[in-house]
């Protein structure tokens, strides 16, 4: 199995990259969070559903990852982390229509400052079912992560409107709690 070298990010072209939505000031009151959580109803190129309450729950499922993350050894330097995927997703990709990505091989990153999932780190904290839940890996770690586990490879079959009904092993998650290097 061929490891990946990189990590992507993708988003939205017009937020710019490395963005969190839990940084908005007034969580779920905020106007930039309250636009996203119904664009999906005006915008046909946009898929992403995120509940009333989303973000108090990913700020809470972020303070246990932080807290795995430290646990570990990883020294973050943001209290909110950049989110990215191992290699690539067409799933994510094809999440919205003006969606672009940003390629960071891993040689680049400081492994103090990165941490992994599998699979996205919502699902992997608020779950209990299998052996990858409610862990954080680390950089250094990925060659056992994958050859453990393996690379999810059936992003290609979940439609987004469905996804809910997966297990949502769609790819492996990558943190990153700091800044991004140059590119």
């Amino acid at each position: 199995m061929v490891i990946p070298d990189v990590a992507t990010h993708y988003y939205l072209r017009e937020n710019g990259p490395f963005r969190s939505l839990s940084e908005l000031a007034g969580g779920a009151d905020n106007p930039v969070f309250l636009d996203l959580l119904t664009r999906h109803q005006r915008d046909p190129g946009y898929r992403r559903r995120y509940g009333r309450h989303y973000i108090d729950m990913r700020r809470d499922v972020e303070e246990r990852l932080r807290e795995h993350f430290i646990a570990r050894g990883g020294k973050p330097r943001r209290r909110y982390p950049f989110y990215l995927v191992l290699g690539e997703s067409p799933w994510f990709r094809e999440l919205n229509a003006d969606q672009a990505e940003v390629r960071l091989p891993l040689s680049c990153l400081d492994p103090e400052v990165v941490s992994l999932t599998y699979p996205d780190s919502f699902i992997a904290l608020t779950q209990a079912d299998k052996p990858f839940y409610n862990q954080v890996f680390l950089l250094n770690e990925v060659d056992r992560l994958v050859s453990r586990f393996g690379i999810p490879d059936n992003d290609h079959q979940v439609p987004y409107e469905r996804y809910w009904e997966t297990d949502f092993e769609l790819y492996i998650e990558v943190q990153l709690w700091d800044t991004p290097p140059e590119r």
